[in-house]
């Protein structure tokens, strides 16, 4: 990002956009779909996907067990849709047989599911979700900023019609760019829509010709961020994206483990933590204590719940290109910090976990 900025129309940043965008097919395992990388946070997917599919009137039904199930049923509120939910208690994951019995008792013309809850740290079982959606003959989308990357996920396979992620988790690139799969069939009802899409910017259908071929112009992109984006994904690749969901999966054990051992309570059920992201329940509700220390006295940053829960949870993000030992290493300085604090007792003796190797 420090080198001099590319113009956006020529040849060298071209080349480089093409090829961020075949890297994007690689770390989605997309050869079927369409691929889009444009400038934007994780919301601008996710408020593409709902301009580009729904039209005013339409019913839709969102999955909700977090808050960014709760951002995504707003956005389908915000624009037009008859916006139904099927909610579960924070910490819950969603349930395919109860996503079944709701789509026999109504017409939908979407579902919009979650992959990993960045707030609860629930990872969704996406691929029964799916197949209830295809199943009813139901368009999906899927959420997958805290995954992709992070957490196996093949979009070939799994059936959905968009999956989009952001830059700056698992892909371990700096925010700016969104990242997203889109199904023929999903191509298809847009281009059938009665409705024309009513924007400019998040409407998918004129991101594809300059995806296609990105000298066409639509918008300026942010270079510097794509460039990242491309070396971040170079990266990955020579990883390899199994070696990297590998990676996580050890990193998410790690983690779990030393919580455990601390005592405190996880927000996620289990059999539903996410390798990417670990929340729990601190039962002295000195979250933002535990944080200010961290960071002030070891110069590392954790995340506090969100709203309502700031006092009452920390939420650990492990992914991108971290690994093993520095995250051992801040947990053990994370330890150290909630002793002190009366967090967790300071009689508490936490083991290293074991982990696959």
């Amino acid at each position: 990002m420090a080198k001099p900025q590319l113009p956006h129309v020529g040849s060298e940043f071209y080349s480089m956009f093409k090829e961020t965008v075949a890297l994007s097919r690689y770390v989605f395992r997309n050869e079927k779909g369409s691929q889009f990388v444009f400038t934007g946070s994780g919301t601008i997917g996710m408020e593409s996907s709902v301009v580009s599919l729904v039209s005013h009137g339409d019913r839709t039904l969102t999955l909700v067990n977090g808050y960014f199930g709760h951002r995504m049923l707003m956005l389908n509120q915000v624009h037009g849709a008859q916006a139904g939910s099927l909610e579960f208690s924070d910490g819950r994951a969603a349930d395919p047989d109860a996503l079944r019995k709701e789509l026999d008792k109504s017409n939908y013309s979407v579902v919009f599911i979650t992959h990993v809850d960045t707030s609860s740290s629930v990872i969704n079982p996406v691929e029964d979700l799916v197949e209830e959606c295809n199943k009813a003959g139901v368009l999906s989308v899927v959420d997958s900023v805290c995954a992709i990357g992070g957490v196996p996920l093949d979009f070939d396979t799994l059936g959905a019609d968009i999956v989009f992620t952001a830059s700056q988790k698992a892909l371990a690139a700096p925010p700016g760019a969104v990242l997203i799969a889109v199904s023929p069939r999903a191509i298809e009802h847009m281009e059938k829509r009665k409705a024309p899409i009513e924007s400019y910017y998040l409407n998918l259908l004129r991101w594809k010709p300059i995806m296609d071929d990105p000298r066409m112009y639509l918008a300026t992109p942010a270079t510097q961020v794509i460039m990242a984006l491309r070396e971040a994904m170079l990266e990955l690749k020579e990883e390899g994206v199994e070696n990297r969901w590998a990676r996580h999966k050890k990193l998410g054990e790690l983690t779990r483990g030393k919580v455990e051992g601390w005592g405190q309570r996880f927000v996620a059920e289990e059999g539903h933590r996410a390798d990417t992201v670990t929340s729990f329940w601190v039962q002295k509700e000195n979250a933002g204590e535990v944080q200010g220390t961290l960071e002030k006295e070891h110069g590392i940053m954790i995340a506090r719940g969100l709203y309502d829960d700031r006092d009452k949870m920390l939420r650990i993000g492990h992914f991108g290109i971290l690994s093993v030992d520095r995250l051992r290493a801040s947990l053990d300085s994370m330890e150290k910090v909630m002793k002190e604090l009366g967090t967790v007792p300071g009689d508490v003796r936490v083991a290293t976990p074991k982990m696959n190797r």
